[in-house]
């Protein structure tokens, strides 16, 4: 399955692909270029392109359940907003994703190989929201106020 995009209206656009992480390299940069379009700052770039990172490569490893699973993306790239919207398959809500998403407010153990994804989501977006329906599977929304 490629990527199959769908603009939506000014400024947002939408993509599912196959949740396979190496769509995710593609994406970043695409979001990059949107993020560039949209005149931000390289800082303001390089930190939605990381969370954007994060985000999708939690959604292949931990929402779907193979690689022919979808993966849902919503971008709403404005001169005064950045806002995305993630979906994937996986119920979550179970225990592991509960006390990952408790601890995204606080530093992570450096030493630890993992477990940084949602603190640095939250560290670097002013909102984070995550859903969870056994139908619908998660259902992740990040935004961000653009300073000019």
């Amino acid at each position: 399955m490629p990527i199959r995009p769908q603009i939506q209206g000014k400024g947002t656009i939408s993509l599912s692909f196959a949740a396979n992480l190496r769509y995710v390299r593609p994406i970043r940069h695409f979001v990059s270029a949107l993020c560039a379009l949209a005149k931000y700052s390289e800082d303001e770039t390089e930190s939605i392109a990381l969370v954007t990172t994060e985000i999708l490569n939690n959604s292949i490893e931990h929402g779907a359940r193979g690689p022919d699973d979808e993966i849902g993306m919503t971008m709403t790239v404005t001169s005064e907003r950045f806002r995305c919207e993630v979906t994937d398959p996986g119920k979550g809500g179970d225990a592991f994703a509960k006390a990952a998403l408790g601890k995204a407010h606080r530093m992570p153990d450096l030493e630890e190989p993992r477990g940084r994804g949602l603190f640095l989501i939250k560290s670097y977006m002013d909102e984070m929201t995550v859903t969870w329906d056994p139908k619908a599977g998660t259902r992740l929304v990040v935004s961000k106020a653009i300073v000019p």
